[in-house]
């Protein structure tokens, strides 16, 4: 029995400290690898190859570096000219928009004073066609004019009767009634030149009524520097008569058509003023000559 005993042999379990002796030496084995270390075998096929010292590591690098440092900077030259050209952009970025200041500033100054010009001119043809003259005993209703310079320089003076409120306003209280409108150029309070309007009722005025010194002017705009006009009842030779004085058995009458021309402040000083010119027709000028 003891003969025929088979015996089972259990082989011996590694203990911990053989698991752990294994494993560090599989890690050491994997670090010494990636560091750049070479096994014998490598080391036999590739007896040439040698680890670069840390010193060429070192020198390399630090030529890299100024190299780096050296290529990332800017030249005086290029400095320079990067200046100059900044200079040359923002000398004609500044040219332009001052040109174009310039230029919307004379456009509204020159847009205001057309406002300005095309209401008196308005307001003188409407009161010129307006104009008021009776059947009989019309001499006191005449057309006066003086005459005072030609040109941009002129200030020519013209009177009459008229109806309505050109000139003098609705709301006047003598407008739907005759009354003398007087259109003249005269210095406001600052002394400049404007056009002004006095106006004043045929009737009911006082015996020592005088206009020059009992009638305000009312200024109508600053911008109209010269007045001229020219005044005509016939034509000759197919064309308009036309006369720059209305005098004597004239100032009883009305003409026939009227030239009246504004001269306007200019948009820029030093320039010439701006011509209006307007040709009005009298619809009681020709009754005026019966």
């Amino acid at each position: 029995m003891a003969a025929g005993r088979c015996r089972i042999r259990h082989r011996s379990r590694p203990t911990i400290g053989a698991w752990w002796m294994s494993f560090e030496m599989i890690i050491k084995k994997t670090i010494f690898n990636n560091c750049g270390g070479r096994s014998d075998a490598h080391q036999s096929i590739s007896p040439s190859v040698q680890k670069p010292s840390r010193s060429s590591f070192v020198v390399r690098r630090s030529s890299f570096s100024s190299r780096s440092s050296f290529s990332s900077g800017f030249t005086l030259l290029e400095i320079l000219l990067a200046v100059t050209i900044l200079g040359v952009i923002s000398v004609v970025v500044s040219l332009t928009f001052s040109a174009a200041v310039s230029a919307w500033q004379k456009g509204t100054k020159m847009a205001d004073s057309m406002h300005h010009g095309d209401f008196v001119v308005d307001q003188l043809v409407m009161g010129l066609r307006s104009a008021y003259y009776p059947e009989a005993n019309g001499s006191e209703y005449g057309f006066w004019h003086e005459d005072d310079g030609d040109g941009e320089n002129a200030r020519d003076e013209i009177c009459w009767v008229k109806l309505g409120g050109s000139l003098v306003g609705r709301n006047s209280r003598f407008a739907e009634t005759p009354h003398r409108v007087r259109f003249l150029i005269e210095d406001d309070e600052d002394g400049d030149s404007a056009a002004a309007v006095k106006a004043w009722r045929l009737q009911g005025q006082v015996e020592d009524f005088d206009p020059d010194d009992d009638v305000e002017p009312i200024f109508l705009s600053k911008r109209i520097v010269g007045f001229h006009c020219r005044m005509a009842w016939e034509m000759k030779d197919d064309e308009i008569d036309w006369m720059d004085e209305w005098e004597d058995d004239l100032t009883n009458k009305l003409p026939t058509v009227v030239e009246i021309t504004l001269y306007v402040d200019p948009a820029q000083e030093g320039e010439d003023p701006i011509e209006l010119k307007r040709i009005i027709g009298l619809r009681l000028g020709v009754l005026s000559w019966k």
